[in-house]
């Protein structure tokens, strides 16, 4: 299964570990199709604080953005939708099999040295760290 280290805040962390969160969003997605096994790593306070599988997106215009299922499904509100999107289509990551770490993992055991802007490809996990990672601007040019 595919590997990703996904950079998300704090408050989102804490919505998704406490399943209000069903679905992130993102400006990109992998080019390969799922399911991939998608590593949290939490910003500000830093390590790798759990895991989930995502087993689908979806493709979402800016006229479907504001819907009430994917506010819902996001927990976002409707302003930051769509300053997040800034008028272009956005994908959602559906959240599945949650795994929450008791004790975060540095960076170092994913064999990165600094946490993606965005998300990035880890190959191994923490055994065999191999990476790819870019910035939200260079995965969506390879799209």
């Amino acid at each position: 299964m595919t590997e990703i280290m996904i950079s998300i805040q704090p408050k989102w962390v804490e919505k998704i570990m406490t399943l209000a969160k069903r679905w992130e969003m993102r400006k990109t997605m992998p080019k390969e199709k799922g399911p991939f096994r998608c590593f949290i790593y939490q910003t500000e306070n830093g390590g790798v604080v759990g895991e989930f599988v995502c087993d689908a997106f979806t493709d979402v215009e800016p006229s479907e953005l504001t819907s009430k299922r994917i506010l819902a499904d996001t927990q976002l509100t409707k302003q930051e939708a769509l300053d997040y999107a800034a008028g272009k289509t956005v994908y959602l990551w559906r959240i599945r099999s949650l795994v929450d770490y008791s004790e975060p993992k540095p960076l170092s055991a994913y064999g990165l040295d600094r946490a993606p802007q965005s998300w990035c490809y880890v190959k191994g996990g923490e055994q065999d760290a191999e990476k790819q990672c870019a910035t939200d601007s260079a995965q969506a040019a390879e799209m």
